[in-house]
């Protein structure tokens, strides 16, 4: 991730990051690691000179070492957002160590390829600025785990970073209980357990035909159905990425508007996007020592559009 221990809600020109440790790595490989770009942008980069290792140009097939410095020239049309000042952040929950957010649409939820600057760990910086923990070191909130750019709703962030690593590492164990609302499209017929192994893939098909395929499990429950569509309730046992639109779409019953697993364009009148909401999320407080149960109401666009559905 950009910036990991940084400001975010600083302008920044250049990044700089130390290669801490393992085995000599070529340097593309190590900065699509590290940054999360693909290989092809940084081998660009590094033939357009705006990548340096220990202030020297270099080429991509450099192999990097424990101490080396490497330097990021950042676009410089990367620029602070105009709405810092107001960004209207939805909390749902806050105390000295955890805060969490109802999540709005479009939004990243940390930097990563041309967005620098506008995402939601970017604006909860600006929003916790030169502020101080209980041991008077300036609160960083860190992500506990991560939704899709179009996935709206919870997102739990720790102010702390010992309640931050204690609450991912409930995510990383599945002792987190999430629920998601999907609207989906076609009459879903009834609740059902859905149990297909599912690897990491760009589309449904190679998601399913991937070489390395992981046992997921998935609840769906009927909430309503309409004339083309259906309002469903799902409940993620496993991890998997893009696991619940995966899901629903390997049933038949792909969410409207996922172009990219199974899904058409969305229709008119419905938002422009897939409608998938983190609804609710239960886990253990690390310094409370008591579970933590929360629900985020869906957006406006889908509450108007169900309405709409219902008439």
């Amino acid at each position: 991730m950009i910036g990991r221990g940084r400001d975010l809600s600083e302008r920044l020109d250049e990044l700089v990051l130390k290669v801490k440790g393992g085995e000599a790595q070529r340097l593309d490989k190590y900065l699509g690691g590290s940054l999360n770009w693909t290989r092809t942008r940084m081998q660009e980069l590094i033939r357009q000179g705006k990548i340096r290792v220990n202030g020297e140009p270099t080429k991509p097939s450099r192999k990097v070492r424990r101490g080396d410095e490497v330097t990021v020239e950042l676009a410089r049309e990367g620029i602070l957002p105009p709405d810092y000042d107001d960004f209207d952040l939805s909390i749902l929950y806050e105390d000295p160590w955890i805060v969490v957010v109802n999540k709005p649409p479009d939004l990243l939820v940390h930097p990563v390829g041309r967005h620098i600057y506008d995402t939601l760990i970017n604006y909860l910086h600006f929003r916790y600025r030169g502020q101080k923990q209980e041991d008077g070191e300036l609160i960083r909130p860190r992500l506990c785990h991560r939704i899709d750019k179009d996935t709206t709703g919870v997102v739990v962030v720790g102010k702390d970073p010992h309640v931050h690593n204690q609450v991912r590492h409930q995510f990383e164990s599945r002792l987190v209980s999430k629920e998601y609302l999907a609207v989906v499209a076609g009459r879903f017929p009834r609740d059902e357990e859905i149990q297909i192994p599912i690897g990491e893939g760009h589309d449904l098909e190679s998601s399913l035909r991937h070489e390395t395929l992981r046992n997921a499990h998935t609840s769906v429950r009927v909430l309503e159905r309409f004339e083309a569509c259906s309002l469903l309730s799902c409940v993620p046992h496993t991890g998997r990425q893009n696991q619940i639109r995966i899901h629903l779409a390997a049933v038949g019953f792909p969410i409207v508007g996922d172009e990219r697993f199974g899904g058409n364009e969305a229709p008119t009148g419905f938002p422009g996007r897939y409608i998938l909401h983190s609804s609710a999320i239960r886990f253990l407080h690390p310094r409370l020592g008591s579970p933590v149960e929360l629900s985020a109401p869906l957006p406006g666009d889908v509450l108007d559009l169900l309405e709409k559905l219902r008439g």
